[in-house]
């Protein structure tokens, strides 16, 4: 008979009474220029009536792959979320609500009036979409690098969008408090950054970065080239790390971008294998952070990413041991020949830790019209829960084991069988980069 050990910690006393469950999205990148003969409507509407718009539209199918997600991808990923859990105890949407290329696109399709009063009425419509579909569940959003007035990797600190997008957002985070909400606005307006209270009654923080400012791309095009956003937003991480440490409470972090190395990018670089090696994020800010999660990995119990648009994860060792780990929920959008996906998680309502990670998936390679379920991570790879140690030992059955390879390698693009960005040639790449965290840690994994 077939035995089997769950790996890593042990999962006594985690029936489904300790479960509390999130919905996790990202990377939506919501394209209003679907249907550009419903330009003109859009330009002279008020947000709230955009979805009369979109619904009129002869366009009633979601896109394919190449593209961003249209009003039918859009309004079917947040039905299908619906449907898995109408009221989870919150909802956390990674960045990137903003189409690639938004600007020039509204000069292609519009040709009148103002881009900015456009962007920020696509911000508006989201934020009012998600309260449709989540009217009582606090939903938490953190930037990508499309969100901008400016451009790509280019939101300015202390700056109108900043503002714009917190007055949309504020009423999702159910406050029912005119004073927290004026806190949030004004943290939000500084960076783009803030905290929010773990929902429910119990000893835990969310922190919500902003990392576009730690990004190797970022450029502060539309405001002072001279200042340090970055160095300003961990110095105020450090402080609510201490803080959260005085008072006993425990933490996760939720951003876009993740640390670590651009594997993609990595690949496609025409010098020797040292010298392709390009990082996420700037090195100095780069290091800084795991500084800061080394010191305090006993408090950070969770990271949730987005970006990459892929369904992945990383793992951070101390001297070669796991102190903490990285969950990457995959995109919406198509754009990059992924599926549209979500991510159910379960975690330990008391303990803060992640049990689980249930993702649904839309089937473009089969022209499905449904999401249905992809798979369950405990099941899948046969472990207890998700954390640093568990996912330790995934990245090592996935190096060992041909089985959970090909597991990963199919997972990775959202089950996608047409796409080629990971492959049997390719696949330690990508292997590497979910454990090396930094260059040489890349190098010695990758290189050598």
């Amino acid at each position: 008979m077939q035995t089997f050990n769950l790996h890593a910690q042990s999962n006594i006393g985690w029936g489904p009474t300790s479960a509390r469950y999130l919905l996790s999205a990202s990377d939506i990148h919501f394209n209003p220029f679907f249907d550009p003969s419903l330009m003109s409507k859009l330009i002279n509407a008020d947000y709230t009536g955009w979805e009369a718009i979109f619904e009129s539209s002869a366009i009633q199918q979601p896109n394919g792959y190449g593209s961003d997600a249209n009003y039918p991808l859009l309004k079917s990923a947040l039905r299908a979320m619906q449907q898995q859990n109408s009221a989870p105890s919150f909802v956390i949407i990674s960045g990137d609500f903003l189409c690639h290329d938004f600007k020039s696109n509204y000069s292609q399709y519009a040709g009148m009036g103002s881009v900015e009063a456009f962007t920020a009425k696509t911000i508006q419509f989201l934020a009012w979409m998600l309260n449709k579909y989540f009217p009582q569940t606090v939903v938490l959003p953190v930037l990508g690098n499309n969100d901008s007035y400016c451009g790509d990797y280019m939101v300015e600190p202390n700056s109108p969008f900043l503002l714009m997008f917190a007055r949309a957002w504020a009423p999702l985070l159910r406050n029912k408090n005119k004073a927290a909400d004026s806190i949030f606005v004004a943290q939000f307006s500084k960076g783009g950054y803030y905290t929010h209270p773990f929902p429910g009654k119990v000893r835990g923080n969310l922190i919500l970065l902003n990392t576009v400012f730690f990004s190797a791309k970022y450029y502060n095009a539309c405001g002072n080239t001279g200042d340090d956003p970055g160095s300003d937003e961990l110095q105020w991480l450090k402080e609510m790390l201490e803080d959260n440490h005085l008072r006993n409470e425990v933490v996760w972090m939720v951003y876009h971008i993740p640390p670590g190395v651009d594997v993609h990018a990595t690949l496609h670089n025409y010098g020797d294998c040292q010298s392709n090696i390009t990082l996420m994020w700037r090195d100095n800010y780069n290091n800084r952070f795991l500084d800061l999660i080394q010191q305090f990995s006993s408090l950070v119990r969770a990271n949730l990413a987005g970006h990459t648009h892929m369904d992945d994860f990383r793992v951070i060792y101390q001297n070669k041991l796991p102190i903490s780990f990285i969950h990457i929920t995959p995109a919406i959008s198509p754009r990059f020949a992924n599926n549209p996906g979500f991510q159910l998680i379960s975690y330990h309502h008391r303990l803060l830790q992640l049990m689980n990670a249930k993702t649904f998936y839309l089937s473009i390679n089969k022209n499905a019209n449904t999401w249905t379920p992809e798979y369950n991570f405990q099941l899948t790879y046969n472990v207890a829960g998700i954390n640093a140690s568990s996912l330790n030992w995934v990245r090592n059955k996935i190096a060992a084991d041909s089985a959970y390879l090909n597991k990963y390698i199919n997972l990775y693009k959202v089950s996608n069988p047409g796409s080629n960005e990971i492959n049997l040639q390719n696949w330690k790449a990508f292997w590497c980069g979910n454990g090396a965290i930094t260059q040489q840690q890349f190098s010695d994994c990758y290189c050598q």
